[in-house]
């Protein structure tokens, strides 16, 4: 009855589910990556999860790097929540969902990955770099550029509307300026936050970003989806606070090469062996 109430006063089911966490831990290098969260509420087939990532070695890192727009990165967990409607009536009536995954990426020579105020001024960089590239190409590169150029073909439109039209142009079918990243301070660690927005978008992704040595960060990323606009206030305070939370979890220290079996096991937990945290978010 209780669960029920609660159902209905939060206006969704699903979500992340803190009674249920899993714990799951990486070597990168010479530093152990804890990752402790709610297991997905979406069932999927898992390819076997690797467990070391030497990231220093170029031809390993060449062999396992994957790119998607404008990043380029390995890919290390990832988790997912579905936010749905209490009764579902169409097939695909979901109100959202929220990712959370781990990457690790390097930065170009001349950024050190160590100085935030560098690493942050790289990120926005990077992104503003790609998509208003001189020469349009694959995988959105020169977005921005490509709808300039389109644009300039009305040449009936005066300076004051082609400015309007062109930053609405960008604004719906490109990539419109970002905020300027930020750092914010978790369990003693700052993190340089970095976020993907666009105006007419409720979707967003949030990034978090720790140097792991001059050449290479963590990138922990939390894509925000949202499917109903009409919907989405009912769930955007949890997936923010799962979001605070997981990252309150996150854990990365020096690795040992003989650590005991104990500290890179992965497990699962349920609400009897977590903490006293037993809530929903």
């Amino acid at each position: 009855m209780k669960k029920l109430l609660k159902t209905l006063w939060q206006g969704f089911v699903g979500g992340a589910d803190f009674t249920q966490l899993v714990t799951e831990r990486f070597i990168l290098e010479d530093k152990l990556l804890k990752i402790t969260m709610p297991v997905s509420n979406i069932a999927t087939v898992e390819p076997p999860k690797e467990i070391n990532y030497p990231y220093k070695n170029l031809f390993w890192l060449a062999a396992n790097q994957r790119t998607h727009t404008h990043e380029t990165y390995i890919h290390i967990y990832t988790e997912l929540w579905m936010y749905l409607p209490i009764i579902g009536i169409l097939p695909s009536s979901e109100y959202g969902m929220l990712s959370s995954v781990f990457r690790i990426k390097k930065n170009p020579d001349g950024v050190n990955a160590l100085d935030n105020q560098a690493l942050g001024k790289w990120l926005n960089q990077e992104y503003d770099e790609y998509y208003n590239h001189p020469e349009p190409g694959e995988k959105a590169r020169g977005s921005n550029t490509r709808i300039r150029q389109e644009m300039s073909k009305h040449t009936t439109l005066s300076d004051e509307v082609m400015a309007i039209q062109l930053e609405a142009a960008i604004n719906n079918g490109g990539y419109p300026q970002i905020p300027d990243a930020t750092t914010v301070q978790i369990n003693g660690t700052e993190w340089v936050f970095h976020q993907l927005i666009k105006p007419h978008s409720r979707s967003r992704t949030d990034m978090y970003c720790l140097g792991l040595d001059e050449g290479h960060y963590l990138v922990v990323r939390f894509s925000h989806r949202v499917d109903r606009s009409d919907k989405h206030k009912k769930w955007r305070k949890a997936a923010d606070k799962t979001q605070q939370r997981v990252m309150e979890m996150v854990s990365l220290t020096d690795y040992v090469a003989d650590e005991p079996q104990s500290r890179l096991s992965n497990d699962t937990s349920s609400a009897l062996q977590t903490s006293s945290r037993q809530d929903t978010a």
